[in-house]
């Protein structure tokens, strides 16, 4: 007897230990995976653009929640001109080690948290040096204890990968969803960049004036942002999306 129970206290500890919530990335209504990163070139973008992060939590358990977000770290920004809202509390300025709203909303058994949730960087559209904000999705118990596993996501701003304004002449680059070639026409020496969606370089080709293809097998499937710059440093900047 005292073996069973001992079974089921472990049972049910194991089950309090793990996640009691899912977060939701409303604009595809996706789970949000422990760690996961979003990244965004854009800042001070609209209300309805991707970098204003729309989100929701919903108690996947059968006990009431208590919810908060922490800031867990920040990167070349000291949380100036970054959006929290969350439960109906709307700041426009975080800091490190901060947790919103100061008292956490409840969220009962099945129920979702939705209304007004948002992640937003504010800072001017101009803005060049990239900014990193880790948060955390955090439960707490009645006592405002932490409980079960938490949920950390990550929003990039990398301001690297912005479209330039000022565009190379005469420049044709097709198609923007690639298998295996991209075609390139131009008129002058050009070379051409990709980089991930991380800011990270990971090809680069010399190309002559003429018709050109570009062989990007070698690349993996996801979007890339493409640099193309002449010998006057002339950029123009695309995204292709590599299939």
């Amino acid at each position: 007897m005292h073996k069973k129970l001992l079974i089921i206290s472990l049972l049910l500890t194991s089950f309090l230990c793990h996640a009691q919530f899912d977060v939701i990335y409303k604009r595809n209504n996706s789970i949000v995976t422990d760690g996961q990163s979003f990244n965004f070139t854009d800042s001070s973008c609209g209300y309805n653009d991707p970098c204003n992060w729309k989100f929701e939590v919903t108690n996947t358990s059968s006990e009431d929640i208590y919810m908060r977000i922490v800031v867990d770290n920040l990167v070349n920004t000291d949380g100036t001109n970054f959006q929290l809202c969350f439960a109906l509390v709307c700041l426009n300025n975080i800091s490190l080690d901060g947790a919103y709203p100061s008292t956490a909303a409840l969220i009962t058994p099945g129920a979702t948290n939705s209304t007004g949730n948002n992640l937003w960087n504010l800072n001017p559209a101009d803005t060049s040096t990239p900014m990193s904000y880790t948060l955390r999705f955090q439960a707490y118990d009645a006592e405002d204890n932490e409980i079960g596993t938490p949920i950390s996501m990550i929003y990039n701003y990398q301001p690297v990968l912005g479209i330039d304004d000022v565009e190379i002449s005469n420049l044709k680059v097709y198609p923007t969803v690639v298998k295996n070639e991209l075609n390139v026409s131009v008129e002058e020496n050009v070379s051409v960049e990709f980089y991930d969606l991380l800011g990270k370089k990971v090809k680069e080709v010399k190309l002559k004036s003429g018709d050109q293809k570009i062989n990007i097998s070698d690349l993996s499937a996801q979007l890339y942002f493409v640099k193309i710059r002449n010998e006057n440093n002339i950029k123009t900047t695309l995204k292709i999306l590599k299939k």
